[in-house]
């Protein structure tokens, strides 16, 4: 699950301590899936034998990776026998009885999402208000939860270019190389048709419509991203990307290094993108970190005193996932 280091102009937790929080945020996500695991088998433990289920095959491998064997292990400690009258069972974990496999899936990432965007929101001593389109953003959840720890987002991140805000689109950072990506939300059936031109045609069923041209905002990404760069004294490379996974792009520009990516071809470019064998480098937080340093940030100061003795100790899940999904 990749890291929301910016969203729009939030203060982050991630621009206070670029080094500290990915490790810190993958060790936390882990803990909490052990716990929630843990409980599930323990709140369910009767019907699980009683259907001869084999609780700790590893049915979660994208979460669990590595850390499996030492996960289970600690499990299998924590199981005790369940009594029929649900005595001894942790109150807080009850929702979790007679939930599937599947269901605990869906549970784990739904709470990760919630605290991504508190993590992308506010710091120990500011926050900033989300406005309620991001935690609904289907997009931006795939996203998070498509692509693996190694990987940075900043999501439509606003700029701050000769003293103006900028806005932006969407940024990936790869160990090796920088993503930007613009967007194109259209119709199972559209068809948009690229050119070099200010505007692209977007046609449906018999209609056409015009479209703002996404490279636009591209080159403006990325000339942004490598000023930024050249300023700091060091140089990642820089890939363009249009992406419409739910429509087609009949791409008719000649010659352009940008990436046109629709519903044909975003499974290759998703596999190859989450199959990135390297880990989180050095350069890679060098560029973030000089990224975070120019964005605009608009926070007050926090009402609440929740985490703010020990704001990292643990992750703020959402309570009462059943009610609130």
């Amino acid at each position: 699950m990749a890291h929301l280091i910016k969203l729009d102009d939030y203060i982050s937790r991630y621009q206070l301590d670029l080094q500290r929080y990915p490790s810190q945020f993958t060790r936390l996500k882990k803990e909490r899936w052990e716990l929630l695991k843990g409980s599930w088998i323990q709140v369910n433990t009767t019907r699980l034998e009683s259907k001869k289920e084999d609780v700790y095959d590893d049915w979660f491998e994208d979460v669990n990776k590595g850390f499996v064997a030492k996960t289970f292990e600690k499990v299998k400690k924590l199981r005790k026998p369940a009594k029929e009258d649900g005595a001894g069972e942790d109150s807080s974990f009850s929702y979790l009885k007679g939930k599937t496999k599947e269901d605990i899936r869906e549970i784990f990432y739904y709470e990760l999402f919630q605290s991504q965007l508190k993590w992308a929101s506010s710091s120990l001593l500011e926050e900033s208000r989300v406005h309620p389109r991001y935690r609904y953003d289907y997009r931006l959840r795939d996203f998070l939860r498509d692509f693996p720890d190694n990987y940075f987002f900043m999501y439509y991140p606003v700029f701050v270019v000769k003293g103006a805000p900028v806005e932006m689109e969407i940024i990936i950072l790869s160990p090796t190389e920088v993503w930007c990506l613009s967007v194109l939300e259209g119709k199972d059936h559209s068809v948009f048709e690229a050119s070099s031109d200010r505007f692209w045609n977007e046609y449906i069923d018999k209609e056409r419509k015009k479209r703002l041209s996404p490279l636009l905002s591209l080159n403006r990404m990325s000339a942004i991203i490598k000023a930024v760069m050249k300023e700091e004294g060091f140089f990642m490379p820089v890939r363009q990307g249009v992406l419409a996974p739910s429509s087609m792009i009949d791409n008719k520009i000649a010659g352009t290094k940008v990436e046109m990516i629709d519903k044909r071809t975003y499974p290759e470019w998703l596999t190859k993108m989450k199959r990135h064998p390297s880990p989180v480098k050095g350069l890679q937080l060098k560029t973030a970190a000089a990224l975070l340093k120019h964005t605009h940030t608009v926070a007050c100061e926090r009402e609440s005193t929740e985490d703010k003795e020990n704001p990292d100790d643990h992750l703020s899940f959402s309570e009462g996932y059943g009610n609130n999904k």
